[in-house]
């Protein structure tokens, strides 16, 4: 389950804020709210049995799931053969409090996926090569679609405040890998990724602020629906120790961008029944989007023993300088009017939206556990730290994640399967925001609770 406590107050503070200042001034340039998207990147559970292992697998990948994990491991499948798995039971709960009252929404979305291919014997004549093929989705976020309605004192009069938003995040992953094994104990492995990002939004925001001595009405629309494609190099080793000890490692490099835009549409409106009125329009199909995929490294060591295996990796991701996340060279009408009904036409500039990365450290621990020749479990423990810099300034929120996961896989032949289960858990620090129209302030933060279904097919010709 997913709570998230007040997680949408800063954006629509955001923009009642920003209406209330168009019926005060002519502003020279506008702004875009913040969003409620986590860009968390070790969030989803990807695989068979690497998800309910917390996806602790870079020494030990050894099937399809290597063309995400570790190429150098497709070296170690003899046989051909198909994948597939998903995290694609991810119940989410929003809630926004803090405006009088709380006002929540469940949903149960797909979270990610894979689906890849090894090609081993009969088809690959040599011993040493093996190729691969996967469409990974290791970054997804997608919560419920939340609305609500409050009437609130403020200002001796009273306030009527409505909203509903809704905003999805991901990036889908196809690629093209391949294995080389070097000797009977070492492997290397390289891959390229064509990384398509998504980043939507959708925004509608209402607030009447009714005072003794007159009315002032504000209306606000916002969409984004963007998307950015980056290029992908990773190489990847595996080195047998000993018997019964693996080191792996893999480094992906920064995404290098290939090209990426976003339709962005704002109108607002604000009325004021003692004299003044303010529109405000703005659309650009071809604004420029960007999103930077950082590098990745991973190293990992795993441990087996007669009755199962343990691993433990580090991961690591690079930082971002600040950059522009959203552009456009377009700008808005405006047109004001006074009390006369005089109009003041006006063309606002467009603020980009900036975005930043931090550089972040985290620890993987996966382990399973033989209990027959056909069923075995597994289980695991993350820590996923928020990339994101400067939280007060991020269209993104900054939640640092604790989770663990368990399962079951099933069989031994050529059909084999799991099932399982993930969950985790973060608080951000408070966030002041506001004031609405109605001159509404507060104190933010969110917490978060995920739990999410898994399951996966793998089948071996």
């Amino acid at each position: 389950m997913v709570r998230i406590g007040r997680v949408l107050l800063p954006t629509t503070a955001s923009l009642l804020l920003l209406m209330a200042r168009a019926v005060r001034a002519q502003t020279p340039e506008f702004s875009l709210p913040p969003t409620s998207l986590l860009p968390n990147y070790g969030r989803v559970g990807i695989g068979q049995r690497e998800a309910i292992e917390a996806g602790a697998y870079v020494a030990r990948t050894d099937d399809a799931l290597a063309n995400w994990y570790n190429p150098a491991g497709l070296a170690m499948s003899q046989k051909t053969a198909l994948n597939a798995s998903s995290s694609a039971y991810e119940l989410t709960t929003t809630t926004l409090s803090g405006i009088g009252e709380e006002s929540s929404a469940t949903r149960l979305s797909p979270a990610g996926g894979f689906f890849g291919i090894v090609v081993g014997e009969p088809i690959a004549r040599r011993s040493r090569w093996r190729f691969g093929l996967a469409v990974t989705k290791p970054v997804a976020w997608s919560p419920s679609t939340l609305e609500g309605a409050f009437n609130l004192p403020a200002m001796g009069g009273t306030e009527a405040f409505s909203y509903s938003t809704a905003a999805g995040f991901g990036t889908l992953i196809p690629s093209l890998n391949g294995a080389y094994r070097l000797s009977s104990t070492l492997r290397v492995g390289v891959g390229a990724g064509y990384a398509i990002t998504d980043l939507d939004q959708d925004q509608t925001v209402s607030d009447r602020l009714v005072l003794p001595d007159g009315v002032i009405t504000a209306l606000r629309s916002y969409v984004t629906d963007g998307s950015v494609q980056h290029l992908m190099l990773t190489v990847g080793g595996q080195w047998d120790v000993a018997p019964a000890f693996t080191l792996g490692a893999l480094v992906t490099a920064p995404g290098l961008r290939i090209g990426g835009k976003s339709m962005v549409t704002l109108s607002e409106t604000v009325f004021d029944a003692a004299g003044g009125e303010s529109d405000l329009a703005f659309r650009d199909p071809e604004a420029e989007f960007d999103y930077k995929l950082p590098l990745r490294a991973t190293a990992g060591a795993t441990f087996r023993y007669s009755r199962g295996q343990v691993e433990l990796d580090i991961r690591y991701y690079g930082a971002a300088d600040e950059y522009e996340l959203l552009s456009s060279d377009s700008v808005a009408t405006q047109i004001a009017t006074d009390a006369t009904g005089v109009p003041v036409i006006s063309h606002p500039t467009f603020t980009p939206v900036l975005n930043q990365a931090r550089s972040i450290v985290s620890f993987v621990f996966g382990a399973n556990f033989s209990l027959s020749r056909s069923v075995r479990v597994h289980g695991g423990a993350f820590i996923d730290p928020s990339p994101v810099s400067a939280p007060s300034q991020s269209i993104f929120r900054a939640v640092n994640l604790t989770g663990v996961s368990g399962g079951v896989s099933l069989g031994s032949g050529s059909l084999t399967a799991s099932l399982g289960v993930s969950s985790s858990w973060g608080t951000t620090t408070q966030q002041d925001v506001g004031p609405s129209l109605g001159g509404q302030s507060g104190t933010t933060d969110v917490s978060i609770h995920t739990f999410t279904g898994l399951y996966s097919i793998s089948f071996t010709f």
